[in-house]
């Protein structure tokens, strides 16, 4: 049989080539994929395949057509069944038609291996195109060995590409992403805004969280407690006894301790609880001696009710 195998990447073809050599099948490999986008993606999963036919020695034909323009015209008007309607209908006409026209006795797809593909969909099309050109098209439910061959491409050193193949599937891939680059930036951006907003009222002032594991910020947040334990209780408490205070107040406050700064240098922390909308109560401020009463406590305190009202706004 002469078979003419729609491929749409190295790594899919790997378990379909094995098998068809199996069966005694020496398939044509037949690159058509004008739907993967960007051009770079389209190149490297080409040059990949290109450099994997000729390794295990293997005929394959490339049709070159990277078509964005067109991808983009068919399927604007419905992104939801883009795969369906548009991205396996253009390769698997294409391959039908290429097969006819040149003879072949049949024509299959590597997309058939894929787990994530519309499986029904790809069959249904196929049949649909092999009775428009007269060729006949060879169905295998190659899904059987996608991980067998996934793990094979790995071991190769394949090409092993990160989405299906669109830049609307990159960007479904990118989702999760998005989403954590987008909170990372809006947290960036409170942060930069709360900075200026501080410095407006007191120049270079700004605050941010303890860091457990910074031994210089625990031991200045323990000095500055030694100072409040002694003023409490008016005299000098026991060493062993300060350790366990401190190590208490640590464990059960270190995530709402914000260490506040004063042109890059601790001079004092405060801390609080997380509220039920999420926004943040102050209980205490502590400062060295030498900036207590210059306003830093009411900037400090004014900055943190400003925040909890556009959060809470914006819910």
């Amino acid at each position: 049989m002469k078979l003419l195998l729609h491929t749409c990447c190295a790594p899919c073809s790997v378990y379909c080539i094995d098998t068809l050599r199996e069966e005694g099948i020496e398939p044509i490999v037949y690159w058509y994929n004008p739907n993967i986008h960007p051009y770079m993606e389209y190149k490297s999963r080409r040059d990949c395949l290109k450099e994997y036919t000729k390794s295990i020695g293997i005929e394959a034909i490339f049709e070159e057509e990277y078509g964005l323009d067109d991808f983009c015209k068919n399927v604007v008007g419905d992104l939801q069944n883009r795969c369906k309607n548009y991205c396996y209908r253009v390769r698997l006409e294409q391959a039908a038609k290429y097969a006819k026209d040149n003879g072949y006795d049949a024509f299959s797809t590597t997309l058939l291996v894929s787990i994530y593909q519309n499986h029904d969909a790809i069959i249904e099309i196929a049949n649909e195109m092999a009775e428009k050109y007269g060729v006949e098209f060879l169905y295998r439910d190659f899904r059987v060995g996608f991980r067998e061959g996934q793990a094979k491409a790995r071991e190769l050193g394949l090409y092993m590409q990160k989405y299906c193949g669109c830049v609307f599937s990159e960007e479904m891939s990118k989702s999760a992403h998005q989403k954590k680059d987008k909170e990372e930036s809006a947290r960036a951006n409170r942060d930069t805004e709360r900075r200026i907003r501080l410095s407006d009222t007191i120049p270079n002032l700004d605050f941010r969280p303890l860091k457990r594991e910074n031994k210089e910020e625990i031991d200045f947040i323990y000095n500055i407690k030694k100072e409040k334990y002694k003023e409490e209780n008016k005299k000098e408490l026991d060493k062993e006894i300060q350790n366990k205070l401190l190590e208490r107040y640590i464990k059960e406050n270190a995530k709402n301790i914000k260490v506040i700064m004063l042109k890059k240098e601790k001079i004092g922390f405060f801390d609080g609880k997380i509220l039920e909308d999420d926004t943040f109560r102050i209980d205490n401020i502590f400062l060295l001696k030498e900036y207590q009463n210059k306003g830093i406590e009411t900037a400090i305190s004014n900055e943190i009710l400003f925040e909890n009202e556009k959060l809470v706004k914006s819910k």
